[in-house]
């Protein structure tokens, strides 16, 4: 009867080792799938202006290759504004956007492959706001030291002026009345030269005709 129990008590114990055995075995691959930890921007988060770049890390790393690793990034008209490919490294994928995004609410779609080999995916969203303009920083100025009172400066006199003109001229301002009297002196002279070349005629005219006259009175009494 004991040697019974014992048998039946062992093939149960080895029932429930190779059961557990199972169970581990199929775990065991499950649990090495490296998991989604957290991102920027953060799932479901806001933020001002679209960012540069977006990037998502893991538990384990990740495995690199062509293919291996795909990122995108839809706006709300559906459009990927992902740019260039992702870059893997080690336990964190960095994925470029343009800089053209709009503001809106944004959908992550990835996949990549665990370090065990297995592909993994997953999404989630972000929103996306105006990027808010930052208030010019007011300068600081310092006090105006004080000043002691100094006398105010004494009005500039005007020139004086002689016969509606500003004697700060100088001599060529003199120059036109130079020619001017020149010339009336020039004239002057030539006027006075002609009446006195006229009189002088005149004076030889009649002193001509006397003479004239006397030649005829002579001839007349002879």
């Amino acid at each position: 009867m004991h040697k019974r129990l014992s048998a039946r008590t062992t093939a149960v114990l080895t029932t429930l080792l190779l059961s557990a055995s199972v169970v581990l075995g199929a775990a065991s691959p499950a649990a090495a799938h490296d998991d989604f930890v957290s991102s920027y921007p953060t799932a479901d988060s806001t933020i001002n202006g679209s960012p540069d770049e977006i990037s998502l890390m893991f538990t384990g790393t990740l495995t690199g290759g062509d293919d291996a690793t795909v990122v995108e990034v839809i706006d709300e008209s559906g459009a990927n504004v992902a740019v260039d490919p992702p870059t893997v490294s080690g336990d964190s994928i960095t994925q470029h956007l343009s800089p053209d995004a709009a503001t809106g609410i944004f959908t992550v779609r990835w996949k990549t492959v665990s370090a065990d080999g297995h592909p993994i995916s997953g999404e989630y969203v972000y929103t996306v706001t105006p990027a808010m303009a930052t208030e010019p920083s007011t300068p600081t100025t310092s006090p105006t030291p004080e000043t002691s009172p100094t006398e105010e400066p004494e009005p500039a006199r005007p020139a004086q002026t002689y016969g509606g003109t500003a004697s700060g001229g100088g001599a060529f301002e003199l120059l036109p009345l130079f020619f001017l009297s020149g010339l009336a002196l020039i004239l002057g002279i030539g006027v006075v030269g002609v009446v006195m070349a006229g009189r002088q005629r005149h004076q030889r005219d009649r002193a001509q005709a006397a003479k004239d006259a006397a030649a005829t009175e002579n001839d007349a009494d002879a």
